[in-house]
């Protein structure tokens, strides 16, 4: 998370990978050990075009570093990000549900419950309507 400075924390759309990781709870990114999926692209200081992750290069081709694959027009047809999504492995099930969640209710929404995780994926609120009994 960024300090805007007068103590108050800013949450940030940096530090939300473009699959929908997110890299705010990352001790390697705090210590600047690691740059985080996005840091450095939008100043020039690295290339896109080099990233070994695909899912990076897509997005940040198409929609630069203030843009996550939610983003995007093709969302639910892009093969690269169904490639990604698809993989075997919770934390990619998790990555979905991240993205789909920014589409759903913004990044706002995203940031807020994303700031409580232990890790780069965490518990989202149940969509309005579902995960509530009801009551007869």
């Amino acid at each position: 998370m960024q300090s805007n400075g007068a103590g108050e924390v800013c949450l940030s759309i940096i530090e939300i990978g473009c699959c929908g990781a997110y890299c705010g709870t990352c001790c390697e990114l705090a210590e600047n050990k690691c740059r985080g999926c996005k840091l450095g692209y939008d100043s020039g200081e690295r290339d896109p075009s080099r990233a070994r992750c695909p899912t990076k290069r897509c997005c940040i081709a198409r929609l630069g570093t203030d843009h996550t694959c939610a983003d995007c027009p093709e969302y639910h047809t892009c093969g690269t990000l169904r490639d990604f999504h698809g993989k075997n492995g919770y934390k990619y099930r998790k990555y979905r549900e991240a993205t789909e969640f920014i589409r759903r209710h913004g990044y706002k929404a995203f940031l807020l419950s994303a700031d409580k995780w232990t890790g780069p994926y965490g518990k989202l609120p149940a969509p309005d309507g579902e995960g509530r009994k009801s009551r007869r």
